[in-house]
């Protein structure tokens, strides 16, 4: 399942990013759509539909989900000859497999976001509601 085809079909257009370079990229990896889209939503506040993201390695986020409800998520593993799959939200320690740089997740799931449109009208402080 790639989620820029699901939140496409859904009628969501996916923001761009502007990378170091200066130019605008669209946003297409687990660690572009926690840096770049949605809103952080607490633990525990997350609703049907919001982000869930993991870390395999502790270091940045590699796994994206959405929340079925406040007990599953549907993704898909991307292992060999895996389809998409409803898996229960459970919290795991996430064991860091190198030294060489510091980890930033010590659990799965890392966090929830909420998915957010552009405020046609953007001020200093809003430029995005959350859908």
């Amino acid at each position: 399942m790639d989620l820029r085809f699901v939140l496409l079909e859904s009628g969501i257009s996916i923001p761009s990013y502007i990378d170091i370079g200066g130019n605008a990229r669209p946003i297409r990896h687990a660690n572009e759509f926690w840096d770049h889209y949605g809103v952080t939503v607490h633990e525990g506040l997350h609703r049907r539909g919001d982000l869930i993201f993991f870390s395999r390695n502790g270091l940045f986020p590699t796994h994206i989900g959405i929340v079925r409800d406040q007990e599953n998520y549907i993704h898909s593993p991307g292992r060999s000859d895996t389809r998409v799959a409803i898996a229960t939200i459970q919290e795991e320690a996430i064991v860091s497999r190198s030294s060489e740089f510091r980890q930033t997740f010590s659990k799965n799931p890392i966090g929830f976001k909420a998915l957010t449109l552009p405020i046609a009208e953007q001020n200093y402080r809003y430029t995005q509601r959350v859908l």
